[in-house]
């Protein structure tokens, strides 16, 4: 079975992506990569074990249209028996391999779009619905917006939940006991004020057995913030114990994060993207973290709370209040064999049925039916 991956992005900036090839390939399929470039200041690479299988456009003007006569030419070269779309863009550009394609397509949808105003954002909503009728199968990594693409596209049938868990060759091993010393957290991802709020350092300074490492790049729309987060640091007297790293190839994330004893990974609740209100499941960061057995320090929402407090691998917050994540921050202070407990229990949830074989088997079974046909 040939499966043709579409996404106008990099895939290397999507773990499930990554791991979604190799599972494939593992079960004797051929697959390809089509993606967007972005140029040498891109710091998410594919990684080496699929790099061959890229196909890439360069980012400019002309991207879309030369975007959708690549995904074209592919489909006729290479006659794929599957196409997985990977977002609303890339379902707006193949609209014309709908007539070309006469095989099976999944719409795997990472990150959910905005309905908009504009023209282009209109006409992406639109090919995004549609597709989403027209494919076998729908994707997303979050319920609630699996319901909502549900109700926005007119699905006959719901659309398959799958998390963004590593695979469990991803799992680290067992975390070496406690020892003495402050807690280590770690953030990593973009660094943006939603993400990484000034209320983090202001928490730090008040809990002196904690120390903070920011792993991850700013955004165009955030340039300066890391400066603004190591003045905030040095203005409450804490810079010596906050450290900002840049970012690293995944592979060598999972195994940093080996040095480190708990995650922060609260978003705000009330936030208009839609994608960060509705985050369990779909933060990379949470099941990464929870697979290298870290504890977790999440939001206050109903669906943190119970994915992963309720079992007993985390400890929630509120990441605009200075005072809720310095609780937090004492929480996990206050006992180190306690964040490793929270975090060895945490990973053998993952090692047992969180992994992304599991979650990525409903797919799996359906292309693989499909095919047989």
């Amino acid at each position: 079975m040939k499966i043709l991956y579409i996404q106008y992005a990099n895939p290397g900036g999507f773990p499930a992506a990554m791991r979604a090839g190799r599972l494939w390939r593992a079960a004797g399929h051929e697959v390809r990569y089509l993606g967007v470039a972005f140029g040498a200041g891109d710091p998410l690479a594919v990684a080496g074990d699929l790099a061959d299988s890229c196909d890439w456009v360069p980012f400019g003007r002309l991207t879309p249209v030369r975007f959708a006569a690549r995904a074209i030419g592919l489909v006729r070269q290479w006659k794929p028996d599957w196409l997985y779309i990977a977002d609303a863009t890339a379902a707006l550009t193949c609209v014309p391999l709908r007539a070309l394609h006469r095989g099976g397509i999944v719409y795997h949808e990472h990150d959910s779009p905005d309905r908009g105003t504009s023209l282009r954002t209109q006409m992406e909503w639109k090919a995004r619905n549609a597709m989403a009728r027209r494919a076998a199968a729908t994707v997303l990594p979050n319920g609630d917006r699996a319901a909502l693409l549900a109700a926005e596209a007119g699905l006959a049938e719901a659309p398959i939940t799958a998390w963004n868990t590593p695979c469990r060759d991803e799992v680290g091993p067992p975390r070496a006991a406690a020892g003495n010393g402050p807690v280590r957290v770690v953030y990593a991802g973009s660094i943006n004020i939603q993400r990484v709020p000034l209320a983090l350092i202001d928490a730090l300074a008040a809990v002196p057995n904690i120390e903070l490492t920011l792993i991850g790049y700013e955004t165009v729309s955030s340039r300066g913030h890391n400066d603004r987060l190591l003045a905030h640091a040095a203005e409450r007297s804490c810079a010596e114990r906050l450290k900002i790293c840049d970012a690293m190839a995944y592979h060598d994330l999972l195994l940093a994060l080996r040095d480190y004893d708990a995650t922060f990974a609260a978003l705000p609740q009330d936030a208009s993207d839609v994608n960060l209100r509705h985050m369990a499941g779909a933060s990379n960061k949470t099941f990464d973290a929870i697979g290298q057995g870290q504890a977790l320090i999440v939001g206050p929402g109903p669906d943190w709370r119970q994915m992963f407090v309720e079992p007993g691998f985390a400890v929630a917050c509120d990441p605009t209040d200075a005072a809720s994540i310095a609780e937090a921050f004492r929480r996990l202070g206050a006992d180190r064999d306690a964040v490793r407990a929270m975090g060895e229990s945490a990973r053998q949830r993952m090692l047992a049925d969180w992994a992304y074989e599991e979650q990525f088997r409903p797919v799996m079974q359906l292309m693989g039916a499909e095919g047989e046909r």
